[in-house]
């Protein structure tokens, strides 16, 4: 693939099992990550393929239950998807009413028969089974490899100057990165790396000043080395730096089609001579002088690609801005969630209000999820989304 070369638009419909089954036809898709701190998953990765968990590590829940579950919706049927716990059948159930037969995904239990694609290369697997081999997986994972994609982006640092941010290498979601905007700061940011992952390798960039947009870009990389646009989303992220969820638009996937499309080219054609295809997620801030940068790479699907493909799907039936929560808190059960937000789609039948993943905290009494509201406009959303957070 050239740095010219044509890409793709996705046809509309297609799901990405569909894309993959062209290129790994016997594989299943494995949608959990592993733990190198977390004693809640069998899927441990503690002396190599080292990820940079958060501190305290991910609960329980998140491991085996919210991260992998979401990842299922509007992945389609061609290709199996597996998981140690099969999604609820009322969640099953309402997205089979959302979208159709073929949003019902064909769950598995892993096994030791089938190849797997992964979302991080697993120590506690073959190497046999995993579709990149995890050793090349596990280099394109890390932070060094962004400036090594011949594009504008921030400039990488010998040493922790301010204002500069530091990236763990194996970190995810902007856990494992640390803004340093004055020389008081370097200390504590050095004491939070050596209690977390004191043997941990970083990257240091300078800070982009002046960032006017952040998107998330998505591609699907075929193992013939071309590229199909998936589209992007506007990424969110919380007071802390840590990603949040983001925003779809309709109108804004074709305006920006030729500018990011010039930022993947060159990052697929990286990616495709180490040896990598598959859902690919690339970050891009731009400046007020209209200059976009590469900031990070992800070659997996990542937290928001199954909102952006079902974001696409309602595109097709005219509902253009989507709004999506990653892991909000509902006062009720999954039940109880359901059915207020397909009370919601009743009200208001120019709307779609899509639970993608939930867990009941019996304790509290409350559920958390990753919920999306598309509709025609994002106040309407909003509306929508400040009814349910109070129900």
């Amino acid at each position: 693939m050239t740095t010219s070369a044509t890409i793709e638009r996705i046809q509309p419909g297609t799901r990405l099992s569909e894309l993959y089954v062209v290129d790994c036809p016997e594989a299943a898709l494995l949608t959990e990550y592993p733990s190198s701190n977390s004693a809640a998953t069998g899927y441990q990765n503690r002396s190599k393929y080292i990820i940079h968990d958060p501190s305290p590590p991910p609960c329980r829940e998140l491991l085996k239950i919210l991260g992998p579950h979401h990842l299922m919706l509007c992945w389609g049927r061609a290709i199996p998807v597996c998981s140690d716990e099969s999604p609820p059948q009322a969640l099953l159930a309402h997205w089979q009413r959302t979208f159709g037969d073929n949003a019902v995904p064909n769950w598995q239990l892993p096994d030791n028969t089938r190849s797997y694609i992964t979302l991080f290369p697993h120590q506690s697997l073959p190497n046999e089974q995993q579709v990149i081999d995890p050793d090349v997986y596990y280099r394109l994972h890390s932070k060094e490899v962004i400036e090594k994609i011949d594009c504008p982006q921030g400039g990488v640092l010998d040493s922790i100057r301010p204002p500069c941010v530091v990236k763990l290498t194996h970190g995810y979601a902007g856990l494992s990165n640390f803004f340093v905007r004055q020389p008081d700061e370097v200390d504590d940011v050095r004491a939070k790396m050596s209690h977390q992952w004191p043997d941990a390798n970083f990257v240091v960039n300078s800070i982009i000043e002046d960032i006017q947009t952040d998107v998330g870009v998505q591609f699907y990389l075929r193992k013939n080395g071309s590229a199909v646009w998936l589209g992007f989303t506007q990424q969110n992220f919380d007071a802390n730096g840590k990603w949040s969820g983001g925003c779809f638009s309709a109108p804004a996937q074709e305006q920006r089609f030729d500018e990011l499309s010039a930022m993947i080219r060159p990052a697929a054609k990286y990616l495709h001579e180490e040896g990598y295809f598959g859902v690919v997620g690339i970050d891009i801030v731009t400046d007020g002088k209209g200059n976009s940068y590469l900031v990070d790479v992800n070659p997996r699907l990542t937290g928001i690609t199954p909102f952006l493909m079902a974001s696409r799907q309602f595109a097709n039936e005219g509902l253009t801005e989507g709004i999506y929560l990653a892991s909000c808190r509902f006062s009720g059960s999954l039940d109880d969630l359901i059915r207020a937000a397909e009370a919601e789609m009743q009200s208001k039948p120019r709307s779609r209000v899509v639970v993608l993943s939930a867990f009941t905290e019996t304790e509290s009494e409350s559920t958390v999820c990753h919920l999306s509201v598309t509709s025609q406009s994002q106040a309407t959303n909003q509306a929508i989304l400040t009814r349910l957070m109070k129900s």
